[in-house]
């Protein structure tokens, strides 16, 4: 006869434990639930995490300063490294820690699959390149308003180069994520422009005039499909309902810097660019009124949510 006190007993242990199995198994199958379930922490308060998109695993570093609660939501700065880089270089290349320590925002370094960004949207039949980048970010935003209090309305991107070329892309396609961002080298790709309507955007760009791999003025450089610096800002003036002349000053950084403002756009937004005389194709260090390119670029960035100005 079947003991009730002891083989019961066991029975009913193991199928607990083989219950408990099954309900682990399935709660990983989501991995986009939550990026603390996908961490690894790494040097200097950088926490190493990832989600699965198009079946490739994708990695990107984030840097969460004190205090960030439900009561304390955070903005969001992505920063998108160049190509054939990578998150772990950029970091070093544009180094935000500082910042978001004393303002107050995540900072996340995502990792471009094979060390590149692709701005390109679907059925782009002038890009080789097929790889989701805009679902990528998208789905790092999800991860990120799980794991963390996250200001949706503040949600911001910068880059360098290919990176660049990348927050302009989210400005243009995910222009409902992104209240501004900034470029540093890197020029908007004319397909994802002529294809979309974003709506108005803040837009940072800083530039040198001998940049030699994003085009300043000749658009040849880059076989036609980027815009140059002076078509670019008119095609985002025009998006914004700028003033089409903007006010100029010049001032002295290691060289002569030409600072633009397009003034009166819609709901508040500004264009501002930053024309460095002589500047080549790297991350642009100066200082206007003793403040260093990074906290302009964030000065810049913060002035602004995903409804213009903030008050």
């Amino acid at each position: 006869m079947f003991d009730v006190q002891t083989g019961g007993k066991g029975l009913m242990k193991y199928f607990i434990l083989f219950l408990l199995t099954i309900f682990i198994a399935c709660s990983d199958e989501n991995t986009t639930s939550s990026g603390k379930d996908n961490y690894e922490e790494v040097e200097n308060g950088l926490i190493s995490q990832s989600l699965e998109h198009d079946g490739q695993t994708r990695r990107y570093l984030t840097y969460v300063p004190d205090g960030n609660n439900e009561s304390n939501p955070f903005p969001v700065l992505f920063n998108f490294h160049g190509g054939s880089g990578n998150a772990s270089a950029q970091i070093y290349t544009a180094d935000f820690r500082p910042i978001a320590d004393t303002a107050k925002f995540i900072l996340v370094y995502p990792e471009g699959l094979y060390g590149d960004w692709n701005m390109s949207l679907p059925g782009d039949s002038d890009s080789k390149n097929s790889t989701d980048d805009y679902g990528f970010i998208e789905k790092m935003i999800v991860q990120l308003s799980n794991s963390y209090a996250v200001d949706e309305k503040r949600i911001y991107a910068v880059g360098f180069s290919n990176g660049g070329g990348m927050a302009h892309g989210l400005a243009v396609a995910q222009s409902s994520r992104f209240a501004a961002i900034a470029s540093m080298a890197g020029n908007l790709y004319k397909n994802v422009a002529n294809n979309s309507n974003p709506s108005p955007t803040s837009i940072l760009t800083i530039h040198g005039t001998l940049d030699g791999s994003r085009p300043y003025y000749d658009e040849s450089l880059l076989a036609g499909y980027y815009y140059n610096i002076e078509n670019m800002h008119s095609y985002w003036v025009d998006k914004n309902q700028c003033n089409e002349t903007p006010t100029e000053s010049t001032f002295f950084s290691s060289g002569s810097i030409i600072h633009q403002t397009f003034e009166n756009c819609s709901d508040g937004h500004s264009i501002e660019h930053y024309k460095v005389m002589n500047g080549g194709h790297y991350w642009l260090s100066f200082f206007q009124n003793n403040i260093p390119t990074n906290q302009i670029i964030w000065n810049f960035l913060s002035r602004f949510d995903i409804n213009g100005k903030i008050n």
